[in-house]
């Protein structure tokens, strides 16, 4: 569903005031050192409140401070009475969750659980979120909950207790073996800069998730002013520029980032399309922001997504230019950010960067692993256009090959504008005439002596490999193997002579188009590919979403659907489940897992991309069809009876 940014307005939801009196916050000053002074100071408060207002305050407080000194009775009390005589005082949450952790320290009830997890953590004394999140990181790890849930309970246990040492040791002791260096850094005695410095960025960001947004300009220009040039400074100033706006977030508002003008408008049209399919009747709402595939409007639309639209996440952009510069300020920002982009790697900006569309890495590493491991290949060839994406895929798959134990033996590039690709096969088969003069002129004395032209016999390839890489899309490839099969290389259904081994072609998904059959006729038969959609697919999900597609826009839908149609639902049920913090949205895209993914992935891994189970797909007479093993070889093809 598509609506007007027009009609957000900075209508998040504020709630009650949950900003402790100046005087409760005095009285606690210093408790660490003098709790039995801070007890006294905050029940004077109980015994004579300045204003009913001041009441509940106290009470929540006060047995903050007797539970810290570990007078469990007084503590009780004192939160059993603001939950009796204020029951719809937002404080009250506060006081189940004292009476929570008072029971915890004894034994920890299915009822006392669901309170640590349920109750949020505006309006609770710092003291409090932290035992909470000490206990919540303990549990999770030892029962095994994801990692990424663990360490976030880590870092809020850690951020909130700063500032009482009793509690900082009783963190420390605690979660000892669950603290990074980082994180132990903050807690460390000595070093004082640093900690200092880390101490104060998580003060900021606690500030801000408790909706002080005061606090957070006070904190964050005196944090700017203190450390300068520090390495946290554009995520302080994108905290403060949030506090400025209000930091407006909207239940449900979802943004995307497309180049819906320029060059990339059709692109950008279509998956605009199926990202609407995804989110219809989900319960959310997409704004729409153009960036002209311009890094610099990207940003500026980024900006008005977070600061004016009140998006809990954002989806896109597309180019990679665009998702780079868009990518780093979202993690200043602190939004959750699903990439729409195949090269590039966004998610090394941040951990509120994640990736949902379908890398080259991921299907690299897919393509080696069969490669190595499905078949005895070990030496390999590239030949690869001299384009960025040529690139980037030749090197990774080298660094793959290495890393399994393998070997690139040739790396030959060619220009992807040239009319033929003669020249690139020549030089990979190592047909240097004048070197190998004295073979040349044999071969030909062999075609004379058998009654062939000798005008056409050639040099045949030196092939020192098992098999040949090919990063490039389905018309090129097809191009490339018929220049290969005229260069006599083994290669599909063509064999120069009836000895000859075939050479396996290998790709990636731009082969995945059924005109590759046709256009590369046997010389790409049998060529393998790795993809996360295959439109002909026996999958009831997958079924199901072309059928969807089908009826929406009348054709078949093609990879980049699939892949956009499953990030969309990820984020939607982030987002969903969310509410309006962006903080819960990070939290919630490590969890949230697709029933019946249509692409391959149904979460994102550790490493915030798609984990994906790709297809092995190869070049069939008729189809392209998944990989089995060959039963038997093929007969050889291209040569007429009687040729050496």
């Amino acid at each position: 569903m598509l609506i007007s940014s027009s009609l957000i307005t900075c209508a998040a939801r504020r709630g009650p005031n949950l900003t402790p009196p100046e005087a409760v916050v005095s009285a606690t000053e210093g408790a660490s050192q003098d709790r039995l002074a801070a007890i006294a100071n905050l029940e004077a408060m109980v015994a004579k409140p300045a204003s009913p207002d001041q009441l509940p305050w106290a009470l929540l407080w006060a047995g903050e401070q007797r539970r810290l000194a570990g007078d469990t009775d007084a503590a009780r009390a004192h939160f059993g009475r603001l939950a009796e005589e204020h029951p719809t005082h937002p404080l009250r949450d506060g006081a189940s969750l004292g009476l929570a952790l008072l029971s915890a320290e004894g034994n920890l009830s299915g009822n006392a659980l669901a309170t640590l997890q349920l109750i949020g953590d505006k309006g609770i004394p710092a003291s409090m979120n932290a035992d909470r999140y000490r206990i919540l990181a303990r549990l999770g790890a030892d029962e095994g909950t994801a990692t990424t849930k663990v360490r976030e309970h880590v870092r809020k246990a850690v951020a909130y207790a700063q500032g009482d040492e009793q509690v900082e040791g009783r963190v420390r002791r605690s979660l000892a073996d669950l603290l990074d260096t980082d994180t132990a850094s903050t807690l460390a005695e000595g070093d004082e800069t640093s900690s200092a410095e880390e101490r104060a960025l998580e003060q900021i960001r606690t500030a801000l998730a408790d909706r002080k947004l005061e606090e957070v300009q006070s904190q964050g220009t005196r944090f700017l002013s203190t450390w300068p040039d520090n390495e946290h400074e554009s995520e302080v100033k994108a905290l403060i520029r949030r506090a400025d706006a209000g930091d407006p977030v909207i239940d449900g508002v979802i943004g995307v980032l497309l180049p819906l003008s320029g060059d990339y408008a059709p692109a950008a049209a279509r998956l605009k399309s199926v990202i609407e399919l995804a989110a219809e009747g989900r319960g959310v709402q997409l704004v729409f922001r153009d960036t002209a595939g311009d890094p610099t409007q990207a940003v500026a639309a980024l900006d008005q997504l977070v600061l004016e639209d009140g998006a809990v996440a954002v989806m896109g952009p597309l180019r990679k230019e665009s998702v780079l510069a868009a990518a780093a300020i979202a993690q200043d920002f602190r939004i959750p950010m699903v990439a729409l982009t195949q090269s590039g790697r966004p998610t090394e900006l941040g951990e509120f960067v994640h990736r949902g569309f379908l890398p080259v890495e991921q299907q690299v590493v897919a393509l080696v692993a069969h490669a190595m491991t499905d078949r005895p290949l070990k030496r390999f060839a590239v030949l690869h256009p001299s384009t960025p994406y040529g690139e980037t895929a030749s090197e990774l798959f080298a660094a793959e090959v290495t890393a399994r134990g393998g070997e690139v033996v040739h790396t030959v590039s060619y220009d992807p504008a040239a009319p033929d690709f003669l020249e690139p096969a020549r030089t990979l088969g190592q047909k240097d005439y004048e070197a190998r003069a004295t073979e040349f002129y044999r071969i030909k004395r062999d075609f004379k002596e058998n009654g062939f032209d000798e005008d056409k016999a050639m040099l045949p390839p030196i092939v020192d490999f098992d098999a040949i890489f090919i990063p490039d899309n389905w018309r090129r490839v097809a191009l490339v193997a018929s220049s290969l099969a005229y260069e006599e290389f083994p290669v599909g259904g063509f064999r120069p002579n009836r000895h000859a081994e075939p050479i396996p072609l290998l790709g990636l998904n731009a082969w995945n188009d059924p005109r590759i059959i046709e256009a590369g006729a046997h010389y790409v038969r049998d060529a393998v590919f790795v993809d996360a959609f295959q439109v002909d697919s026996d999958s009831p999900a997958t079924q199901g979403f072309v059928g969807e597609y089908k009826t929406a826009f009348g054709r078949d839908p093609q990879v980049i659907d699939a892949v956009a149609y499953d990030a969309t639902r990820l984020l939607t049920l982030a987002v969903l489940g969310a509410g309006a913090s962006r903080d819960a949205a990070r939290e919630q895209l490590s969890e949230v897992a697709l029933p019946d993914p249509v692409a391959g992935g149904a979460k994102f891994g550790e490493d915030r991309e798609v984990a994906r189970e790709l297809l092995l797909l190869t070049v069939g007479k008729e189809e392209i069809h998944p990989w089995l093993p060959p039963e038997e070889e093929l007969p050889p093809e291209g040569l007429p009876e009687g040729a050496p």
